[in-house]
């Protein structure tokens, strides 16, 4: 493990919006017209492994580092804009008068051995994107990152981020819910290195 779903019911239960390489326009989600949205992606085949190793010799040897090929660096989420390494669900959280709850962020997959991480991105006011939080585990067919409403701001660009660090020919889903509470399994993320915290690969 690396540190790091007709109308009217779209209209009751909030917007679903897929996405497959064509980019829609910028959601609003208020909790209340927009609760859910949703987007489905194609990884293809691909493997990134070689991160994990460039990773350890800059760790080592920033200088050896340089000198590796530069596919072998790690693209970081907040400049991973491009399919098929990454899928970006965009939207702009705006919560409705009484919508006090945070976001919470879900991909699924089908094949626990292909790597799909994600991210959650803010674009600032020049257009460039921070990271928020992230999730990058292995072994799984599911990962999640919850944000509460201390960690947001009404107003605010976001981005789901998923990134196809190892794909089978896999085919995400991802989903953004508003106004729910975390469901977030309060165990041990890495064990073996001592960091307490929540379990984001579920």
């Amino acid at each position: 493990m690396r540190t790091r779903l007709v109308l009217l019911p779209v209209v009751v239960a909030g917007l679903l919006l897929s996405l497959s390489g064509a980019e829609a326009a910028t959601k609003t989600m208020d909790g209340k017209r927009v609760k859910v949205l949703t987007i489905t992606a194609q990884g293809g085949a691909q493997d990134n492994d070689g991160w994990t190793a460039y990773d350890v010799v800059a760790f080592a040897d920033e200088d050896a580092a340089n000198s590796l090929p530069e596919q072998l660096r790690r693209v970081e989420p907040a400049d991973c804009t491009k399919a098929p390494l990454c899928a970006n669900l965009d939207f702009v959280y705006k919560p409705a008068r009484g919508v006090k709850g945070g976001l919470m962020f879900t991909t699924t997959w089908a094949n626990p051995a292909s790597d799909i991480d994600i991210a959650v991105v803010t674009y600032e006011k020049d257009g460039s994107r921070t990271e928020v939080a992230t999730c990058g585990g292995a072994g799984s067919a599911s990962e999640k990152v919850y944000l509460a409403p201390s960690e947001l701001k009404p107003g605010r660009k976001y981005a789901l981020v998923i990134q196809f660090f190892r794909s089978l020919n896999e085919t995400v889903t991802g989903k953004v819910e508003i106004n729910v509470p975390s469901a977030m399994k309060s165990t041990f993320n890495l064990p073996v290195l001592g960091d307490p915290g929540l379990n984001c690969t579920q």
